[in-house]
Formats: structure tokens, sequence, C-alpha cells
């Protein structure tokens, strides 16, 4: 029996096991900024498991290791500990941290996006320790923080922690991604004058202003790439500096979401954006388009702030690392995520990332959040025949 095979089977013995820790980490929320308690979960689970080296780094991201044969190359598995919040919990059909199995799916906030993902990666190890394989090169498993605000767990893995390829674990139904967009955040502010709400004429509202900037926003046409597909452009979130019922603001904040291909750049999305808002100003308004700033904190103190701009990226389809992890894993070739990762990161710093993971990219974010176990466990095998393969182990 191939050795890809071999694991395939004995993923169904093991997925129980790495189904439990999965459910164990749903139950545990963290939020970004508040991954410690995770952390303790994956540092004691991968020394259960019996990693080589376990440690944290400054930043709070967990590091296993698993030591190679000393011949290939290394690889590093990456996923995230942190996750949006549940929202209304009036959504959800049950306690969006209960972690429960039903129908062959575990539930709740962060199964797909991603503990699921990360239980399965952590449990590579046991799998290649119960076939009898020990890769070539180094095997990394990473759990990093906030990635759901910005990143800055994998930006600061990448200034001392160095591997030969990535495998990132974001949701992709256990198929192949070789690159994803970009995301710009935009944040547009308008400004009147406040004022009480029986006497308009004494103001000058932003919200008409805010209207017809948002019309036209919805009129913008953006550019579409023959692989990534089009940009997309959305505002998120709407903010008045009053909370008072009977007052007209002085501003309003309006965030936008810039989803990036190749070739765009934020200077000339601030300057389109810029152009739109001043055709919608009215008289005595003024209104100003900006890159938003993140500034963010572990758990473990350590700072970061930059602006909110996730380059896209993309391997070649003949990358070396596409073409092994295709011919290892067999099925479609590799495709593209619509959303921002990690992977982004890695390929800023010359670690160049293929994705794979269990789960659908629509159970993202939303209430009622699932993952299928029957990919868990396909996902469990394949990280396994993925760390082979990436450090130069034949498979089969």
């Amino acid at each position: 029996m191939a050795v890809a095979d071999n694991l395939r089977a004995l993923a169904a013995n093991q997925i129980d096991d790495a189904v439990a820790f999965a459910a164990q980490l749903v139950r545990t929320p963290s939020m970004p900024g508040e991954e410690g308690a995770v952390a303790a979960l994956v540092r004691a689970e991968m020394e259960r498991l019996g990693y080589d080296d376990v440690r944290v780094d400054d930043a709070g991201n967990m590091i296993g290791v698993l030591r190679g044969r000393g011949t290939g190359r290394s690889v590093l598995f990456n996923a995230h500990m942190d996750h949006v919040a549940p929202g209304d919990r009036a959504h959800w059909r049950a306690d969006p941290f209960s972690g429960h199995l039903a129908d062959g799916y575990l539930w709740g906030r962060a199964t797909t996006d991603i503990k699921g993902s990360l239980a399965c990666q952590i449990h590579l190890a046991p799998l290649l320790r119960a076939a009898g394989l020990v890769p070539s090169g180094d095997v990394y498993v990473t759990a990093v923080v906030m990635e759901e605000i910005g990143g800055l767990g994998a930006q600061h893995l990448v200034t001392h922690l160095r591997a030969d390829s990535a495998v990132v674990g974001e949701p992709s139904a256990c198929t192949l991604r070789r690159g994803h967009r970009g995301r710009t955040g935009l944040e547009v502010e308008i400004t009147g004058r406040a004022g009480h709400a029986s006497a308009p004429d004494q103001a000058i509202n932003p919200h008409p202003v805010a209207a017809a900037f948002l019309v036209a926003l919805r009129d913008l046409s953006l550019p579409v790439h023959p692989e990534f597909g089009p940009a997309t452009l959305v505002p998120t979130v709407y903010r008045s500096d009053n909370d008072s019922v009977n007052v007209i603001p002085e501003s309003v904040r309006i965030h936008l979401d810039w989803r990036t291909i190749p070739g765009e750049d934020a200077k000339t999305m601030v300057s389109t954006l810029q152009g739109l808002l001043d055709t919608a100003l009215a008289p005595g308004s003024r209104g100003k388009v900006a890159v938003v700033g993140e500034d963010m904190t572990s758990y473990r103190g350590l700072h970061l702030a930059h602006p909110s701009i996730f380059r896209p990226y993309a391997l070649a389809p003949d990358h070396w690392v596409v073409r092994t992890a295709e011919r290892a894993l067999g099925g479609a070739p590799a495709g593209f995520w619509r959303f921002a990762t990690d992977g982004g990161h890695l390929y800023d710093a010359g670690i160049p990332p293929i994705g794979f993971g269990p789960g659908l990219e629509a159970d993202c974010h939303i209430a009622n959040e699932r993952i299928s176990v029957a990919q868990m466990q396909e996902a469990l095998a394949g990280n396994a025949v993925l760390a082979l393969a990436l450090t130069d182990t034949e498979v089969g």
C-alpha cells in the first residue's frame, strides 16, 4: 500500500482524538489578544503528543517542532488561535462555544476558522508516528495569535523562524490554494456641524453626504484579475460621534474593506475614494479618506503598529511547492482563496505557502459555524502527506 493510502487508513483510527481536542479548543474562547488559555491547551497537547520541542515566542505564538532526519527541506504549518466574535447569540441554535458534535459536524465559533484545522495540524505528529515515518526535514507546527485583526503573530514569527515552505490551514474544503486576494482597510470621515434635530437648517448633517458617497461607491467600477477574479469593496461599519437620537452629529465614520488584486496600490485607492467623497460633499462639510492604522498588542505584551494593508500573493502554477503538493495529494489544481490569510505575511518573508485545510469558506464568520468531521479526517491525513512530501520524502 502506498504511504499516502496507509496514512489515510490510519487517520480513521486517530480522528476521534483530534476532534476531541478541537472541541476543547472551541470551548475555550480566544478573541484577538486573549489567546493565552488556548495557547496553554496547545502547548499541553503538543507536549502530550511527544513533539521534540515546544516553545512560545514573545508574541505568544506556540511552536512545536518535529525533528526530521536532517536530509531534506523544512516545512512550517500555520494556523491561528484567535477568532471573530460570535455576534448575536440569538442567531445560534446552540451555545457558540459548546463545541458539540451532531450530524457529522463539530459546531461552534472557530470550528471552521480555524480550530478544527489547527487540531488536524497538531495531530499530524502521532499519525506519522503510527505509520513509522520520520520526515526528511524538520516540521514546524505553529499556532499564531491575532490573525483576525492583522496578523501580529505571523509577522513576528517570521522574524525568528524560517522554513523552506509553509502550509496555511485556512478552510479550503481539503483542496489546495496557491494564493489569495489582499485586503486594505480604509476609513472615510465626514464632518459637518452638530445641531438640534428640531433645527436642521442650523446644522450641516453628515448623513446625507455619507448616503451620496455610499451610492457612488456602489457604482464604482473595480478591476478584474484573470486568476483572482474581481476586486471587491464594501462598507462594513458606520459610526456617528453622537448617540443621542435628537442630535444631528458633528461627524460620521465609515469603514471600508477593499479586497485587492495584483496591481492595486493604496495611494491610488485613497485618491479614487477621495474623488467620490469630494463630489458628495455638501456646502460647509468636509471629508477625508485614509488607510486605517492597525495597533495591536498580544496577550504577552508584544506591540505592533502598521497600516492595514495586506498584499495579495500567488505562487506560480509551476512553483515547486505547488507541484509537490499537487502531486502528493492529487485532485484538482491549486486555486485561490477569496479572503486574505497569514500566507501573505509568510510569502512576503520569503516562505512560499500552499493552502490546505478542512471546512468551507462560506462557513467562516457566520452564526452556526460548523466543520465536517469527515473533512477533518481527510485533512489530518493530508497534513501528514504534505509534511512528508514538502520535506522531500516520497509518499507515492
